[in-house]
């Protein structure tokens, strides 16, 4: 390739940011051009702008979720380029963080859980990284609901299933949350009458219910579903036999209860070929749906089938080859639709903002009054024309003039109507004042992942157990079915048998025998999970995931021994893992990590091997600390986040920014501050390098409020410095981290 060919691609290659950039532009000077017109009509007086330190640290706390550590502020505000704020915004929006503080956003309105209503674990992930993925690859917004609403298979495949599963065995109220969450309308009352005080009547819900409804739980492949249909027509093929063969009518009776019951054996044996794999598993059914019990109006009776509709919109009809459920999602999502686009512009919009243009933003109704009707029109188009790319939308918001202004006191429920004079002054949320905390704790902060349980890292096994039985004919799943029924059979002889055993050993109250068994037991239940593993296409028995019919048997005879002999010695009481890991093959060698420590130690003088200790030891401390989004979703009651006001994702955005006592006695002598102060924290680290108390005290400030100190701020901190010596850092942190200052982005 030649100089002039490199050139020109390289022109080629800027030509599309360079017109982007001045897209953004032309769109930010457009949305401050109908705010202001909206200050004109209603006599508003707009903020003044803000200078770089209030603008660095709002922008990290709006964009990322966090705080500027006191390296990345000074980066920013020594920097002289004079677009450097529109190059800030593009990076943060390019950035591990962006996606992090994104999540915290859907999994609220998601209702996203780690724990899926009681499911395991592993669905609560595989949904948590769908979503995290769709945000890091900036999906389009309508293409990210369009297969949230159509998502089938099994989750471990396809983690968008987490949708469906989230609410398994409630489609019907799924849908009032699927209508609010994507068009900004409350349908629920209508779920079990005409709506009170809106246009919606009961019909109307069900009518739109009709299309996702279908939509459900199911636990066998499609290969299984085969089998059984052959094992019905056999059935079928065997009761016509009877009739033309046996003639006595009671004769013919007992024949085909005989049959009846070997077909009900051999679909049973074909069901429990999936038994590790319910409540995965999301299909769209045939299933009609039926008016409630206790319908009431004249338009139907009760128990009637009901046919799908919309009650706003285009009127769609399910096309040939196309499902309900696409057909709906196809009607949600287009661009004509009056409530999607809308919902989503002003949505984004508080969340740049911090007001909606309407209030609800999930209520849309006959009364809504919209703040600045020109500017929302404009958004919606706006939305369009980036065709639903949310991160080019909020490029767009961050670069107004608008964004940029001082922020506004606004009380939402005062009944008065915000114009945006600046953006409304808020509260951190939870995730963000912890997430400014992990990023004074740890340098990756944005980069760090928890430590997960292996035994939830399932997805690979159970998907390929699941494909291996969708691989099978009927003929094999029928012939392994049958020796899973002989050998469960086999198994549940054989756990009556421990029983009477159990019961004879605590009995003679014979404690050397009581040992002997508990060990049998824990053999057993491994060797018969193994098989039952090997019979239902499982390759591998993946940690605590793996679940038999009879597991619960040894591991109550093993409990029971144990309180029946106190004083034995009995194995683990995880035995089970205990006996695989030693029947492996594992040998019990030197740990890794003491030869480098006796090495680092003979290299080493006594002060810096001590030294190597101490920090060993305090950045192990550290290591729990990791953003948000990383945490069990939402995190343990008790949990900072918690606290702070984190939604416990029962309902839409249920999180809250109040004030409380707790929190200040969390930030008080809860082990996060404990963690922020630790000698190796990255705030700590940095304050100190400080030459003396005046530097120390601008490394806090510029560390946590992204500035330096006033001189009136200053000259109160050489006071505390002065009293408390060697701890002043410490309680200028904490003075600091209970401030209006820091928990307000500003």
């Amino acid at each position: 390739m030649n100089v002039i060919q490199s050139l020109i691609l390289l022109i080629v290659a800027l030509v599309p940011s360079v017109v982007a950039a001045s897209d953004t532009k032309s769109a930010a000077a457009r949305v401050d051009e109908l705010i202001e017109n909206g200050y004109d009509r209603h006599k508003v007086e707009p903020n003044p702008s803000i200078d770089d330190t209030t603008f660095v640290r709002r922008v990290y706390l709006d964009i990322i979720g966090r705080n500027p550590t006191a390296a990345e502020a000074a980066k920013f505000l020594t920097a002289s380029d004079p677009d450097k704020r529109a190059r800030l915004i593009d990076r943060l929006l390019d950035s591990p963080g962006y996606v992090s503080h994104q999540f915290n956003f859907w999994a609220d309105i998601l209702r996203i859980t780690t724990r899926m209503q009681g499911q395991g674990i592993e669905n609560g992930i595989s949904y948590t990284n769908w979503v995290k993925q769709a945000i890091a690859s900036n999906m389009p917004y309508d293409q990210f609901v369009r297969e949230l609403v159509t998502a089938r298979g099994i989750i471990d495949e396809n983690g968008a299933v987490g949708f469906y599963l989230r609410d398994r065995g409630m489609e019907i109220d799924h849908l009032a949350t699927t209508v609010q969450t994507f068009l900004g309308t409350q349908l629920v009352c209508a779920q079990c009458h005409d709506h009170p005080f809106d246009e919606w009547t009961q019909m109307d819900y069900y009518k739109l219910a009709a299309f996702s409804t279908p939509v459900t739980v199911v636990r066998n492949p499609g290969s299984i579903n085969q089998a059984m249909a052959m094992v019905n027509r056999q059935m079928v093929e065997e009761g016509k036999r009877i009739k033309k063969n046996v003639k006595n009518r009671k004769a013919q009776s007992n024949a085909n209860k005989i049959a009846q019951k070997k077909v009900a054996e051999v679909r049973r044996g074909l069901s429990d070929l999936s038994y590790n794999f319910r409540n995965s598993v999301i299909s769209e059914t045939g299933r009609a749906l039926k008016l409630p019990d206790d319908y009431q109006y004249d338009d139907a009776k009760p128990n009637q089938v009901v046919l799908p509709g919309t009650p706003f919109g285009e009127k769609i009809q399910v096309g040939k080859g196309e499902s309900r459920v696409e057909a709906y999602a196809k009607w949600m999502t287009s661009k004509t639709n009056p409530r999607f686009t809308k919902t989503i512009a002003n949505r984004i919009w508080k969340r740049a903002f911090g007001v909606g243009l309407f209030e609800p933003v999930d209520k849309i109704t006959e009364s809504t009054k919209v703040s600045n009707p020109e500017l929302l029109a404009y958004l919606e188009e706006l939305m369009i024309e980036l065709n639903y790319d949310l991160k080019e939308y909020f490029r767009v918001l961050y670069n107004t003039k608008t964004y940029q202004r001082a922020a506004q006191s606004f009380d939402m429920f005062s009944g008065e109507v915000f114009h945006y004079p600046g953006p409304r002054l808020r509260r951190m949320s939870a995730e963000q004042v912890w997430d400014s905390l992990v990023a004074m704790i740890r340098p990756d902060a944005d980069t760090a992942k928890r430590r997960q349980n292996n035994g939830y890292a399932v997805s690979e096994v159970r998907l390929k157990a699941w494909k291996a039985i969708e691989a099978k004919s009927p003929a094999e799943l029928l012939k392994r079915q049958a020796e899973l029924r002989k050998f469960t059979m086999q198994s549940e002889n054989k756990m009556d048998q421990f029983r009477n055993r159990v019961e004879q050993v605590i009995k003679k109250k014979d404690g050397n025998k009581a040992v002997s068994l508990a060990n049998e037991l824990i053999k057993y239940n491994v060797s018969a999970t193994q098989e039952y593993a090997r019979l239902t296409f499982w390759e591998t028995i993946p940690g605590n995931y793996f679940r038999t019919p009879f597991r619960r048997v040894p591991n109550l005879l093993f409990s029971e021994l144990k309180s029946a002999f106190p004083s034995e010695n009995f194995p683990d009481e995880k035995g089970f893992n205990a006996w695989m890991s030693k029947n492996k093959g594992y040998k019990v060698t030197e740990n890794t990590a003491k030869k480098d420590h006796k090495k680092l130690r003979q290299q080493m003088s006594k002060q810096e091997y001590a030294e190597h200790q101490r920090k060993t030891r305090a950045l192990a401390s550290l290591r729990n600390f990791v953003r948000a989004s990383e945490i069990e979703s939402p995190a343990p009651d008790g949990h900072f986040l918690r606290i702070f006001g984190q939604s416990d994702r029962a309902l839409i955005e249920n999180a809250n920014d109040k004030a409380s006592v707790p929190q200040a006695l969390s930030m008080m002598n809860g082990s996060t501050f404990n963690a922020v102060s630790n000698p190796y924290s990255v705030l700590f680290q940095d304050i100190k390098t400080a030459e003396d108390s005046d530097e120390m005290i601008d490394r806090i400030y510029m560390g946590m409020l992204s500035r330096k100190p006033t001189e009136e701020e200053r000259a109160a901190m050489r006071d505390e410095v002065a009293h408390s010596g060697k701890e002043a850092a410490k309680g200028l942190v904490w003075t600091l981290l209970n401030t209006q200052q820091f928990l307000f982005i500003q």
